[in-house]
C-alpha cells in the first residue's frame, strides 16, 4: 500500500472511511488515529474500531505493525460484500473477546 510504503499506518480502515468520487476513484479518509511506523517497529496503542480491529491490536501484547491494516481491509471486504462487518451485532467487549478467542471470520456460505 502507498500509505505503508511511506511509513504510515492508518489503524481504522473500514467502509465508513472509504470514499469514492464521480469517476470511481477510491480514497481513504479519517487519518485521526494514523501514525508513523518504521520497518520492524511495532505500535502498542489500543486504537481503532472493534469490529475491524486485528487480534494483535486487541490483545495488547507485543505490539502490531502494518499487517493490522491488512486485517482491517479484509474485514472491510466482508463488510462491503455482505452489508455488515462480522460481529457487528455485538457490543464492543463481546467483539473484542470474539476476535481474541475465535478463528478469523470466514465468508458466509
Amino acid at each position: 500500500m502507498y500509505f505503508h510504503s511511506h511509513d504510515q499506518i492508518h489503524r481504522d480502515i473500514k467502509s465508513g472511511n472509504i470514499l469514492m468520487d464521480d469517476e470511481g476513484d477510491i480514497f481513504i479518509s479519517d487519518f485521526g488515529v494514523s501514525a508513523n511506523i518504521k520497518s520492524h517497529q511495532k505500535r502498542t496503542t489500543f486504537v481503532g474500531s472493534p469490529c475491524w480491529m486485528a487480534p494483535e491490536v486487541a490483545e495488547q501484547g507485543e505490539g502490531y505493525d502494518f499487517k493490522a491494516d491488512i486485517w482491517s481491509l479484509g474485514i472491510t471486504s466482508i463488510e462491503l460484500a455482505y452489508g455488515e462487518a462480522p460481529n457487528s451485532q455485538k457490543n464492543a467487549m463481546q467483539v473484542l473477546l470474539e476476535i481474541l478467542n475465535s478463528p478469523p471470520p470466514a465468508l458466509p456460505t
